[in-house]
């Protein structure tokens, strides 16, 4: 330790005497401070020629010299005093630019003169406004609105747009003549500029333009009025808001500006807001009533819905849809009736909306009501009124759920009785489940099992197969085999899946039931029971040899690999021939972190057998999982076949753009 401590000590010094120069300059440039900036003159005399797209450096030069100065009055001033006068000269626009975003910060009085004379001349109009606009005091505002009334063309309507970016009060009179007679786009803009204004002289200036107005013209005016009076209601002025608000929800005024001001309207009207949404409701305007929509639940609590149900059913249905689910955020049922009565309507589309309501506003008493429906309702019905019940809350409604179920409804109702079971996981209901997967009812036999995939655990696959061989109809031993299959996956450990079907195998003498049980094996996928199904692979019974066999080519990992390898090369069966060397491929792609170079030879193995195009593309579309030489050689082999070139040409691209993505 004490020698790295001696070799330590030694470095800092090497270092220390290396760097003494330059620390001793550092000493000396903090006694005398910073360096002095350059001279105003020097600077304006070098941006004088300055062109837009030059190195900035004098432009950090100005803006340094200006922030170095900006806090002394009087070096502000005679800043201020140099920069105008540039400005008088013959200095490039570039130049003039740059001065002119320097007096937005530290221009006055003195340098108005200049910038108006600057307003009026189209190439330096735009930077003589942004600095005007940021320039405090009356002589500022005075030179835009004096400019105001000479200007034409851009140059006016930059002038309106400063003049509103400025909010200058003063500027109202000059304003609000231009809002007709002079063309849409000054109005248009004239508008805009006096609802950044605000204040109640611009809106009157408004209110008085805009009967007469044109289209744009309007817009414009309504959208600057809707400003105004939403300015007024932040500052809790109701009374200066409120008739601003009622004359844009006139119907006159756009739809969407309709809206707001209706919003805004029953925003200002304080206990007076109740009665104005009922009288809206009642109204003819949509774009109104739908605002007053939207603010039902800021004034209504649940126990004074009553006159807001009542005029659901006169709405329009855009309306009632609307309103359907404002009620459907009311708790405790308050609107449930009512909800269930529109559930009733002739329009679909209000139909569809009440029973999306009926999710949350519903209760253990809606059950029937939502099982009739999906039961007798086809596409997005159906689906609502499934929803529905599928996702109304309570264990109340779990249990008359089953009630309704023992009392064995209609077939078609039954069927989606069994279903809600499932999808929300009535555990209570497992044993009434497998009541019905045993009934006569083919619709609601096949429900039943599907469910119990959900509901039902690890033992109930012995009831299962039990059933397995009681019904003829392939769907429905297909849909036991798919149940069967995904109970035994949920057991925890993946070495023990197989075992009730196994155990079931050792038993059974009948073919056609052996045959059965190992295309069950097979949907398991449990690797422990792969040597069961390589004996009955080679059974003299044709069908069980089948049944084991495609079992093992369907087989859901890589275990089967070797196996079906094999099949494809031995096999004398075309299509096992075909279907293993697909299941070969297949499970190459499983082992994605696999060495390319490897995962690449068995697939260069696989194309030595393949005959078809089908296996050729299949390999190139797992080839760019395992990018690499050894890939890329594969890929430029295969383009030159002409029934696989352009899958080919693809792979290529997609390996050279993984590998680009490992550098």
């Amino acid at each position: 330790m004490r020698k790295n401590r001696s070799t330590i000590t030694a470095l800092a010094l090497l270092i220390l005497t290396a760097f003494a120069p330059f620390i001793a300059a550092g000493q000396a440039a903090a006694q005398t401070g910073p360096a002095a900036l350059p001279d105003i003159s020097d600077i304006l005399k070098q941006l004088a020629t300055y062109e837009f797209g030059q190195k900035e450096n004098i432009l950090w030069q100005l803006r340094n010299y200006v922030r170095a100065h900006k806090d002394d009055p009087a070096a502000r001033l005679a800043c201020e005093e140099k920069l105008a006068g540039f400005l008088e000269s013959d200095a490039t626009l570039a130049g003039k630019m740059a001065v002119c975003r320097e007096l937005r910060l530290i221009g006055g009085e003195k340098s108005v003169p200049t910038l108006a004379k600057m307003l009026v001349q189209k190439d330096t109009s735009d930077m003589a406004r942004y600095a005007l606009e940021k320039i405090p005091g009356d002589v500022a505002e005075q030179a835009l609105i004096q400019a105001l009334a000479a200007a034409e063309g851009e140059i006016r309507l930059g002038i309106i747009a400063t003049l509103g970016g400025k909010k200058s009060a003063k500027a109202v009179p000059a304003l609000g003549p231009m809002l007709n007679g002079l063309g849409p786009e000054v109005g248009a803009a004239a508008a805009d500029a006096l609802g950044r204004i605000g204040g109640q002289e611009a809106a009157d200036a408004l209110l008085k333009a805009l009967p007469a107005a044109q289209p744009d013209v309007k817009n414009a005016c309504s959208s600057a009025l809707l400003k105004i009076a939403d300015e007024f209601k932040a500052a809790k002025n109701f009374a200066a808001a409120s008739p601003l608000y009622a004359t844009i929800a006139s119907e006159s005024a756009p739809p969407l500006f309709r809206y707001m001001a209706m919003a805004g309207k029953i925003g200002c009207a304080g206990n007076k807001a109740p009665g104005l949404i009922l009288e809206t409701l009642s109204g003819l305007d949509e774009n109104s009533q739908a605002a007053a929509i939207a603010m039902v639940k800021e004034f209504y609590d649940s126990t004074a819905l009553g006159p807001i149900c009542a005029a659901l059913p006169a709405l329009p249905e855009a309306n009632q849809v609307k309103l359907l689910a404002v009620l459907a955020e009311y708790p405790n049922g308050a609107a449930l009736k009512t909800v269930l009565e529109t559930a009733k309507s002739p329009s679909k589309d209000v139909r569809i909306a009440a029973l999306r309501a009926l999710e949350k506003t519903g209760d253990a008493t809606t059950v029937p009501f939502l099982a009739e429906r999906a039961a007798a309702t086809m596409t997005l019905e159906q689906t609502a009124a499934r929803t529905a019940l599928w996702g109304l809350k309570g264990k109340e409604v779990d249990a008359a759920i089953l009630l309704l179920l023992e009392s064995r409804p209609d077939e078609k109702i039954q069927a989606e009785l069994v279903r809600s079971v499932g999808e929300r996981r009535v555990f209570a209901g497992k044993s009434l489940l497998m009541k019905i997967a045993d009934s006569d009812s083919a619709r609601t036999r096949g429900q039943a099992v599907r469910a119990m995939k959900i509901i039902g655990t690890p033992s109930d696959v012995s009831g299962m197969l039990d059933l397995l061989f009681k019904y003829d109809s392939e769907t429905d031993r297909q849909d036991i085999e798919n149940t069967i299959a995904g109970l035994a996956q949920k057991m925890s450990r993946p070495d023990t899946r197989a075992g009730a079907v196994a155990s079931r195998l050792a038993a059974e003498k009948d073919p056609q039931k052996r045959t059965i049980l190992y295309r069950v094996l097979g949907l398991i996928g449990d690797d422990s029971s792969l040597a069961l199904l390589r004996a009955a692979s080679q059974d003299k019974n044709p069908d069980v040899a089948d049944a084991a066999t495609r079992a093992i080519i369907s087989w859901p990992t890589s275990a089967a690999k070797d196996d079906v390898f094999e099949i494809a090369v031995q096999s004398a069966n075309t299509t096992h021939k075909i279907l293993a060397l697909r299941a070969f491929i297949r499970m190459t792609g499983f082992e994605k972190y696999r060495s390319p170079k490897f995962a690449v030879d068995d697939l260069h193995k696989a194309l030595k057998i393949a005959k078809r195009p089908e296996e050729k593309k299949l390999i190139l579309s797992i080839l760019p999982d395992f990018a690499g030489p050894d890939a890329l050689r594969l890929a430029e082999k295969l383009q030159k076949d002409k029934n696989v070139g352009a899958e080919a040409k693809v792979a290529l691209a997609k390996i050279k753009s993984e590998l680009k993505k490992a550098l």
